[in-house]
């Protein structure tokens, strides 16, 4: 019992660094406790990880291999190397603590869970009592920022969806908790405060599958997958969103155009090579991204669009290895397809390539609707013994 205890205890804290919530950046004293934790940490889980030689999938083993290239391309190309080998150390410690945890699944899961209930519900009391902003900062491209406890709106995707996927995945391990429905009402609640349209969109459509999951027997994981980069394609390559006029304009309320987006996924498409661009300094990326060719925009510090993102700084030869493990993902979870779990975690998967349409998904949160696939025959052994 006291190891048990023990290794709850160092998962919630092995954590800590990967959930830090934004508004802590503003307290200095807080902010320098994380960054110190978020340097240590990553050592301590990948010398423990390779003191106990214990045995490694291969495929996020290829995840790690990706970033572990973008940081070369980044050390090359002179780019943001401190921030690039700050992401690479952490990435790989999550990683490694799957690994870890491979025979103690659920220790890891509660402390996802526990992280997930207390930023979460934190941050919907932020809105509760600051409805206007709790706090704000001064960015160059957009003025004065109106953010809360999670930071702006469009950031709450990268705690709100995942969060959403670990509440549905609880909800067949432990089918009488009111735990999981408690924070799944208050991810819905939070969008009644301030929401963005991808966040709005991917959970309501995870939730609808979620509540069909049990009837659910068509939407399979191969189709579904191509559905999501058919879907991609028609929108930011040819440029086709009609087909989205029933759900932006009829149900959200929202103007059917994709403000400066299709000019920066138009000059992310053609700055993608074989060889990456890495993670590049900021002005770099807006000369690149953010030619409209009688002006530079200077709101264009990304791709807004996950795979070109990613294509841009690891180049086709990330872009071809990332494809791959999209699909290696839907093929596992097709095998274990009659099981809840496989479900949720195919229809996550699904969600999480729609947010990545208009957003960049590379937040460590919003990874392991990515990662958790990998370990689905330990989840679903977890789910089995609870049940029974």
């Amino acid at each position: 019992m006291l190891k048990l205890k023990k290794t709850d205890i160092f998962a919630f804290i092995a954590l800590m660094p990967i959930f830090e919530p934004t508004y802590f950046i503003t307290i200095p004293l807080v902010s320098a406790i994380y960054n110190v934790l978020s340097i240590l940490l990553p050592i301590v889980i990948i010398t423990i990880a390779f003191r106990n030689k214990g045995t490694f999938y291969r495929f996020p083993f290829l995840l790690i291999g990706i970033e572990f290239w973008i940081l070369l391309l980044t050390i090359f190309n002179r780019g943001q190397i401190r921030a690039t080998v700050s992401y690479f150390l952490m990435f790989t410690s999550v990683i490694l603590l799957f690994s870890l945890y491979k025979t103690r699944i659920m220790s890891l899961f509660r402390a996802f869970q526990l992280h997930f209930e207390i930023c979460i519900y934190l941050n919907l009391l932020s809105l509760i009592f600051f409805p206007d902003r709790l706090f704000s900062r001064f960015n160059v491209a957009y003025g004065y920022t109106f953010e809360w406890f999670l930071g702006s709106r469009n950031n709450f995707l990268n705690w709100l969806l995942p969060g959403l996927m670990i509440a549905m995945m609880d909800s067949y391990f432990h089918p009488k908790s009111i735990r999981w429905k408690i924070l799944i009402l208050a991810i819905f609640a939070t969008q009644f405060f301030q929401t963005s349209s991808t966040l709005i969109v991917t959970s309501v459509i995870l939730g609808i599958l979620f509540l069909t999951n049990k009837i659910n027997k068509f939407f399979k994981p191969i189709p579904a997958l191509l559905l999501a980069l058919v879907i991609q394609f028609l929108i930011v390559i040819a440029n086709n969103v009609s087909f989205l006029s029933p759900i932006i304009e009829g149900v959200l309320g929202k103007e059917l155009t994709f403000t400066n987006r299709t000019t920066i996924w138009m000059n992310a498409l053609n700055s993608i090579h074989w060889i990456g661009l890495g993670k590049m300094q900021s002005d770099q990326v807006v000369n690149i991204l953010g030619n409209f060719g009688l002006f530079l925009w200077r709101g264009a510090t990304h791709a807004h669009n996950q795979l070109l993102n990613f294509g841009v700084q690891s180049g086709w030869i990330g872009l071809i290895c990332i494809l791959v493990i999209y699909f290696r993902n839907s093929k596992q979870m097709n095998v274990f397809w009659k099981n809840p779990i496989a479900r949720i975690l195919s229809f996550s998967m699904f969600v999480y390539i729609l947010a990545g349409i208009t957003e960049v998904t590379s937040h460590y949160l919003m990874q392991l609707m990515i990662i958790f696939p990998f370990y689905i025959e330990e989840f679903i052994d977890l789910q089995l013994d609870n049940k029974s």
